[in-house]
């Protein structure tokens, strides 16, 4: 039944009444519609004007933008650039003496600096001391390493650590960590620890004393064996590890590394990590992009961290061997054969002044270095009379 219909059957029978009534409703419904038609057409006209006004004002603010405020940014940035190198060439020429060279002026500056004090200090002898027993026992072992980052600039430019670095950075071959590990498992004077890092997806591989009192380490990164440099093959091998990344976060089963970003290697689910590293790498073997065997070329491996500061990731095998031997902190270490192609390639021109002077990451907690029992560790690792 219909509404006209059922609302009829409600009233008294009078035709000429209902018709009327049914007439006073469909006027009122009619005009019901024209005001509601009437706030529709106005409301998509406020809406339109207010569609335009936006896209106006982002039109406009996107041309300030875009066509005013980015040049101007960038000149001024070129002109402080300008400034700047302007200034260090003056800087470096007022600096330097009478037929002293601008670079040995450099160099002279930087050996100048006033060297870590502190526990700092100490915690740099102490990474200097293990530094000194580890070449030893390379060189026992004919297991080839060399200095590599900061401590390879420290070597280069200061002669010793950079004054606010607190780590000592190595570079290895793969199949010679894996010939260092078997030998340390009948060593009981050190230690190798791999932890999977969750917050940069790598392998972090240390050498330390046995004794876990002593706060010194060396950081272990590796290399692979390739058989090119070719940039296409590099930037592939840097795909695979973003790949690898993508799978990590992709499967559930590894919870638990979210759950604890700093796992272990001795851990119970550590296996189900390198899983995935171990199937990444086999895949970068089989797609020729690393090598098992002596190669042309060594190349950065996907257990390391990628910070995205590494301009290459491949060196050619006369970047690197045979090492040299270069002083640090008064010790003799291997360094590679062409420092200057592992510097550049990280830090670009690595003799001007650094941006990180109070900004280098920390590695150790420095509040803990001055604590008596700290201090107690260092007099028994290397005495007083070193300091």
């Amino acid at each position: 039944m219909s509404l006209i219909s059922k609302f009829k059957s409600l009233l008294p029978v009078s035709s000429r009444s209902f018709h009327a009534a049914e007439k006073h409703f469909v006027t009122q419904n009619n005009l019901v519609k024209d005001e509601l038609f009437d706030i529709k057409s106005k409301q998509d006209e406020l809406f339109r004007r207010i569609e335009q006004t936006d896209n106006g004002i982002n039109m406009n603010l996107n041309y300030k933008v875009g066509e005013v405020l980015s040049p101007t940014l960038k000149s001024i940035s070129d002109d402080l650039d300008a400034h700047d190198s302007h200034m260090k060439m003056f800087a470096w020429d007022a600096y330097k003496n009478e037929g002293e060279s601008i670079d040995d002026a450099k160099k002279r500056f930087f050996r100048s600096l006033p060297q870590a004090t502190g526990g700092m200090r100490l915690l740099q002898l102490g990474c200097a001391k293990l530094l000194s027993e580890f070449d030893a026992l390379c060189q026992e072992n004919s297991i080839p390493y060399w200095l590599n980052f900061g401590t390879l600039l420290g070597a280069v430019r200061h002669g010793g650590f950079i004054p606010w670095d607190d780590d000592v950075d190595l570079g290895i071959l793969r199949n010679d960590l894996t010939k260092l590990t078997e030998l340390l498992e009948h060593d009981d004077r050190y230690r190798i620890t791999v932890v999977y890092d969750k917050f940069v997806y790598c392998r972090q591989v240390r050498f330390w004393y046995s004794d876990v009192a002593i706060p010194c380490f060396l950081d272990l990164f590796i290399y692979d064996w390739a058989e090119s440099d070719n940039r296409d093959k590099e930037e592939e091998h840097r795909r695979l590890r973003r790949k690898m990344i993508t799978g990590i976060e992709a499967d559930p089963s590894l919870q638990f590394w979210c759950d604890e970003p700093y796992y272990a290697q001795e851990n119970d689910q550590a296996g189900a990590i390198q899983l995935q590293f171990d199937r990444y790498i086999e895949q970068a073997h089989s797609g020729g992009l690393i090598s098992t065997s002596k190669s042309p070329y060594i190349r950065w491996s996907i257990d390391n961290l990628d910070d995205g500061k590494q301009r290459w990731w491949t060196y050619r095998y006369s970047d690197v061997f045979p090492v040299n031997k270069m002083k640090f902190e008064g010790i003799k270490c291997s360094v590679p054969n062409n420092p200057d192609s592992f510097l550049t390639s990280r830090y670009g021109d690595y003799m001007e002044l650094p941006k990180d002077i109070h900004s280098h990451f920390q590695h150790v907690n420095h509040d803990k270095l001055d604590s008596p029992e700290t201090k107690e560790v260092f007099d028994r690792l290397i005495g007083q009379e070193e300091r």
